[in-house]
């Protein structure tokens, strides 16, 4: 009787356990954040972009060097934006993705594709044999939950995307779901086959890449089945630490680590135990930060207050260059970070900067993965060594 009662508990607590594993807690992530603070901002024009961030005109000159063969470099455009491009290093990106096609889930339109029709983001880039995707984005638990029962909206979705490719000469699709339901699992998988084939029914050369979460805590994406219908996947490596954390942590650490958990190492991993071929995977790394207030300058410390996710040119303006803030490295997530004192307590940031995002591209090649993806060019507008750094590691 003892030992069945025993074992009575025992399997309680382990339905307990991995039921509380199984209800992570969702998050917003960076992308979503975007999407949410510009959207009320109803912009026809780059330039009102440019004012409204206080974006000064920007050039720079970059050593022009033969784009890696094996290795590709990809970049999310932000419609946000604005006209930041004109500082892009083209030579050096084998595509860019347009952030976005924002997709309404009850019919299949865009509630907007920004000025996708008209920037010369797109004549930049292809001038420089770069190719050319347009990001649709939808993000919600119920808004994908509705969009992936309607086939009369994703055959619309399909139509607007066939003639949105076509009207300037684009190379493909950068699919991010966020949020999707696990059951909505298999009209997701159905949905991203039936894109596929549609786009290449209308132009074989279309590609068909996918956004893939940096934990796949719901397991949403069936690989063996999906694998067919996508030329390549992005993983979002970031986000691993934002205004969902009660600690303060790197938002991409590279190794998985006692203090911080997982890292870009476990997520390429599982992907690849997945079936995904690593010559298929570019990982995603941020050009962004996340900053806290802090009940203690200690590593880890507990979050009193989310504050922002600052980009690079900000964290550059504001800590590097007007407070001469030291930064310093966490060397087991390969990350780093800036404490500061603040009134009673402390803030803290953590980013990626040349020498984390160094160790990452290298890693990249190491694993002989497709190469490297960044979110988001223009975030370090302003300053070149992040440039400088895409063109060290690859080129030819």
């Amino acid at each position: 009787m003892k030992k069945n009662a025993f074992l009575s508990i025992f399997v309680l607590l382990l339905i307990i356990s991995c039921s509380k594993k199984s209800q992570h807690q969702p998050f917003k992530s960076s992308r979503h954040t975007e999407e949410n603070l510009h959207r009320k901002f109803n912009f026809t024009k780059e330039s009102q972009w440019d004012s409204l961030q206080n974006r000064k005109p920007s050039t720079a000159i970059f050593e022009k060097k033969k784009r890696n063969s094996k290795h590709k470099t990809f970049g999310w455009h932000a419609y946000s934006g604005g006209t930041a491009y004109k500082s892009y290093n083209f030579d050096i990106l084998w595509g860019i993705s347009y952030f976005s096609y924002s997709l309404n889930p009850t019919n299949g339109n865009y509630e907007s594709i920004h000025q996708w029709k008209t920037t010369a983001l797109i004549d930049s880039a292809q001038a420089h044999d770069c190719k050319v995707f347009l990001s649709v984005s939808n993000f919600g638990a119920s808004k994908n939950s509705k969009f992936l029962k309607n086939s009369a909206a994703q055959d619309n979705l399909i139509k607007n995307l066939t003639e949105l490719l076509a009207y300037r000469n684009a190379d493909g699709i950068n699919i991010d779901f966020e949020g999707v339901p696990n059951s909505s699992k298999a009209d997701f998988s159905n949905f991203i086959i039936k894109i596929s084939e549609k786009l290449k029914a209308k132009n074989p050369k279309y590609m068909v890449s996918l956004c893939l979460y940096a934990e796949d805590w719901h397991h949403i994406f069936d690989i063996p089945k999906i694998n067919s219908a996508i030329d390549f996947y992005t993983l979002m490596g970031y986000d691993y630490y934002g205004s969902f954390s009660k600690i303060a942590g790197p938002v991409s650490p590279l190794k998985t680590s006692r203090i911080f958990g997982n890292g870009i190492e476990y997520s390429v991993d599982y992907y690849l135990s997945q079936g995904i071929a690593p010559d298929k995977l570019i990982v995603g790394v941020p050009y962004y930060g996340a900053e806290w207030l802090t009940t203690t300058n200690t590593i880890p410390s507990k979050v009193s207050k989310f504050l922002a996710n600052p980009p690079y040119k900000t964290i550059k303006n504001n800590y590097i260059n007007k407070l001469d803030a030291p930064v310093q490295f966490n060397t087991e997530s390969e990350s780093s970070y800036i404490t500061l004192k603040e009134n009673t307590g402390y803030k803290e940031l953590w980013f990626e900067n040349v020498k984390s995002l160094s160790l990452k591209y290298d890693w990249i090649k190491e694993k002989n993965l497709a190469g490297a993806g960044i979110w988001a060019l223009g975030y370090d507008h302003g300053y070149p060594e992040l440039w400088n750094l895409l063109n060290e590691k690859f080129s030819e």
